[in-house]
């Protein structure tokens, strides 16, 4: 049916009731910009560690990270702090939007560092070096899958207590506490949403997987979403489909949410980093950009290559030639493998990186792959060690220590995992998505098993 044949359809067969009663209190209900949205922009604490959030300054320091002059935003921040103090909502909601609206219209610092590197942003030309050879009858498949999952989950369940403070702030609260699970064992996160939606869609598209399928599922599953993912969930609801949904008005398309969730790419290509590539590459541009995508890239190459690698820092060595050729991301990869090579010490490599990205915020992809690097190379292969590591570090401890969890788990398998890891989890994962409210760990690894094939 045409649009005017159902619009004049809708008039003619519209009856007017004359006892019609006005009922404008349902729209005053209604708001396109809620009150809660709006403070947790500005001021908020995460979930899982209480620690202080201000998705708003972040927003401000990535575009400048970007090579941009954001002194007309930051110059808003001090208005919309004060607006904030005061309560002054509806000052707050203008000048909300002017610091995105500022953002957006950023010019370029001159002589800055950022532009001097390439940042290619199709597949044909981000991957054009990429090697493409993999391994074949890889023993103990789903064994390996299931050891993948196992890690995730135990480590992002023990991060998430962690995530958002210094290393310094870490030592002096938990000290030998670091690396171990906390309280209550908890899975809900909203890191491993994005998986099952992926695998959800995988399942529906096979091979022929794009990332508009992608994004059509997340509108329709995902309820909400942060930092990156929140912004491309609202581009996605006006229309706006992938690429742009991963950079247009999008502030935050160079943080860590891509690299936090796909390790699944590497699950689905086992020992086959280059098609594990292409499928983080689907996945990562539906919410991010650049460097972004190269760090989702990384994520899942990483874990495609522990299913034929059992050491860790051979695994990280191989990795670097699925990194883009004179990118930003590729330098900051090579400095913190130099780092790791010429200190006996991870302490000593994080003073480094604290040092390196003291500009950048802790969400942000580059220190928390800082962190992923280091905890993998003086790890040696030891998932304690390895989660001491990455809990001390901080940062976005409940990402990174999910995606080494996932490499080593996969090195493991589910047969050798540690118990005092596994079992707390229960075998389930808790989620908010509806249809994954809550799911047995072993049938995720069995789907995700048979999704290989």
């Amino acid at each position: 049916m045409k649009a005017w044949q159902n619009e004049f359809n809708r008039r003619r067969n519209a009856k007017p009731k004359k006892d019609h009663i006005e009922k404008w209190e349902d729209v005053e209900k209604m708001n396109v910009f809620p009150k809660e949205i709006l403070v947790t922009l500005w001021d908020s604490k995460v979930p899982g560690s209480n620690a202080p959030e201000s998705l708003i300054v972040g927003a401000v320091q990535s575009v400048e990270n970007m090579g941009k002059n954001v002194n007309q935003a930051e110059l808003l921040l001090d208005k919309g702090f004060e607006a904030l103090e005061n309560k002054e909502y509806s000052k707050l909601k203008a000048i909300t939007s002017e610091i995105f609206f500022s953002l957006s219209k950023a010019h370029s610092l001159d002589n800055n560092e950022y532009e001097k590197y390439d940042r290619p942003l199709k597949w044909e030309d981000l991957s054009i070096s990429f090697p493409k050879q993999k391994s074949n009858n890889i023993d103990n498949l789903k064994d390996k899958i299931h050891g993948g999952w196992l890690g995730q989950l135990a480590g992002g369940s023990m991060g998430t207590k962690f995530e958002g403070y210094t290393h310094d702030a870490l030592e002096k609260t938990y000290s030998d506490q670091l690396g171990t699970y906390i309280g209550e064992v908890s899975t809900i996160n909203d890191d491993v949403t994005y998986e099952l939606i992926f695998l959800k869609t995988y399942e529906e598209k096979g091979e022929k997987i794009s990332s508009k399928d992608l994004a059509t599922n997340w509108i329709s599953y995902i309820p909400f979403g942060w930092s990156a993912e929140l912004i491309a969930l609202e581009n996605i609801k006006r229309g706006i489909f992938p690429p742009e949904s991963g950079f247009f008005n999008n502030p935050f398309q160079e943080w860590i949410g891509a690299q936090m969730r796909c390790m699944v790419h590497g699950l689905l290509r086992p020992g086959d980093p280059y098609n594990a590539a292409k499928l983080a590459f689907i996945d990562s541009q539906v919410s991010h950009s650049g460097n972004g995508i190269y760090g989702g890239i990384h994520s899942a190459v990483m874990t495609s290559l522990a299913f034929s690698e059992k050491d860790p820092r051979k695994i990280i060595e191989k990795s670097f030639d699925y990194i883009p050729e004179n990118t930003e991301f590729k330098k900051v990869v090579s400095n913190v493998v130099k780092y790791c090579q010429t200190n006996h010490d991870w302490i000593n490599v994080l003073r480094k990186i604290e040092d390196d990205f003291q500009r950048y915020n802790w969400v942000h992809l580059y220190p928390n792959t800082a962190s992923v690097l280091t905890s993998l190379w003086f790890g040696e292969g030891d998932f304690d060690k390895t989660m001491k590591i990455a809990s001390s570090f901080g940062y976005d401890v409940d990402c990174n220590a999910g995606e080494v969890g996932t490499i080593l788990g996969v090195i493991y398998g589910a047969n050798d995992f540690p118990s005092y890891w596994s079992d707390p989890l229960k075998d389930t994962l808790e989620t908010y998505l509806p249809d994954f409210s809550k799911t047995k760990i072993s049938t995720l690894a069995e789907w995700t098993f048979q999704l290989t094939n």
